[in-house]
């Protein structure tokens, strides 16, 4: 006669499957996080990249565009007919206030200071709820398009498209990791630090690094 489980040790069994899967879920869960924000990153670069080139074939090299305009007028000019997104949302008058740009994915592309500089929202429920709780390399990733910038702070974005924030690094891995912007902590997203985080992942080929300095 075949024995079968007491209540024991079928409520040892399940208490053990708990353990289990308390210690492995947030794991789970933060590697699908680092997923989502590496697929969504490698997509707006490359989304924006190529707006930039088609633009450029009716517009001219990038290099030459004014970055005068207020940042609806850039996007209307520059970006409107290259781009496919879902909505569009102007903030205000100041060139600091930008504009939302919708993709379909959920995320969300501030441009603000006349189209040069970007704040990329993974997530743009997350922004709608309560953005001065968005951090800096988890929620919000930085980038930068000035290709006719000339100064020697800006030498990793001169003549170059859409790019992860670079402005005044020094080459070095080490500097994105501990520059005056470095990847090193949890900043809300109306600071400056961690803005090398978007490089630091992009010098990893779009890869979260095992020692990034932000947990999830």
């Amino acid at each position: 006669m075949k024995k079968a489980f007491t209540l024991a040790e079928v409520l040892i069994t399940l208490g053990i499957i708990g353990i289990v899967a308390a210690m492995t879920m947030p794991v789970l869960i933060g590697n699908y996080q680092k997923q989502v924000i590496e697929t969504k990153l490698k997509r707006v670069y490359s989304v924006m990249n190529q707006a930039i080139k088609l633009s450029e074939v009716d517009n001219g090299d990038a290099k030459y565009w004014p970055m005068t305009l207020r940042p609806i007028e850039f996007y209307n000019k520059y970006y409107k007919n290259y781009l496919k997104v879902t909505g569009i949302e102007e903030l205000g008058e100041s060139e600091d206030d930008g504009i939302l740009i919708y993709f379909a994915d959920g995320s969300v592309l501030k441009s603000y200071r006349q189209g040069r500089d970007y704040n990329f929202f993974i997530d743009y429920k997350k922004y709608k709820q309560n953005k001065t709780t968005l951090l800096l390399g988890k929620d919000v990733f930085s980038f930068r398009f000035a290709p006719n910038d000339l100064s020697s702070k800006n030498k990793y974005h001169q003549n170059r498209g859409f790019e992860s924030y670079k402005y005044d690094w020094n080459g070095t891995e080490e500097d994105l990791y501990n520059g005056w912007i470095g990847c090193n902590k949890n900043i809300s997203y109306n600071g400056r630090q961690s803005d090398f985080c978007t490089a630091l992942i992009q010098y990893h080929n779009w890869k979260i690094p095992d020692n990034y300095p932000i947990k999830f």
